[in-house]
């Protein structure tokens, strides 16, 4: 992926909640697919609905519809690899497409996995609600639809 690093996931604890954080960093403007690490081994209590905020820094990244989509993965060797139309390593899924566009205002989505209704992805005036099922670990996908631009996307989830 040209210029696009991600960030290692980092936990906190603030006020009883677990905090996960990274950041995906987009050195030069492209049409390509950016995604995080897969989340850390056992810190997410995946039998609990949890929240994922993208964008939390106030930054356009895009020129066009970049949808967020959510992976779960099974197996200790999970990642994505390619630029575009990324493509899982063992024993993965795409969960949900959790929102439908990255802004420059924060987006947020509930994953629950009691969560029985419709699929909602999520958008800057609509909070998202989806059931990614009960992975070990996710991965946090920007679907390079448009361009995402010359950025740094901030991604937390709280539990």
């Amino acid at each position: 992926m040209a210029g696009l690093t991600s960030g290692a996931w980092t936990d906190k604890v603030v006020n009883g909640r677990l905090v996960l954080e990274c950041d995906l960093t987009q050195v030069a403007a492209t049409v390509e697919d950016g995604y995080t690490l897969k989340t850390p081994a056992n810190r997410l209590d995946t039998t609990k609905s949890w929240i994922l905020f993208v964008n939390t820094t106030p930054t356009a990244v895009d020129t066009g519809a970049v949808p967020v989509d959510l992976w779960a993965g099974w197996a200790d060797a999970f990642a994505l690899t390619g630029a575009n139309a990324p493509t899982a390593t063992y024993g993965a899924e795409v969960a949900a497409a959790v929102l439908t566009d990255v802004q420059a205002k924060v987006n947020a989505t509930i994953v629950d996995p009691n969560y029985t209704g419709t699929v909602v992805a999520g958008n800057v005036t609509v909070g998202g609600h989806v059931n990614a099922g009960t992975a070990p670990y996710y991965i946090i996908n920007l679907d390079g639809g448009g361009t995402l631009g010359e950025v740094v996307c901030h991604i937390a989830i709280v539990q």
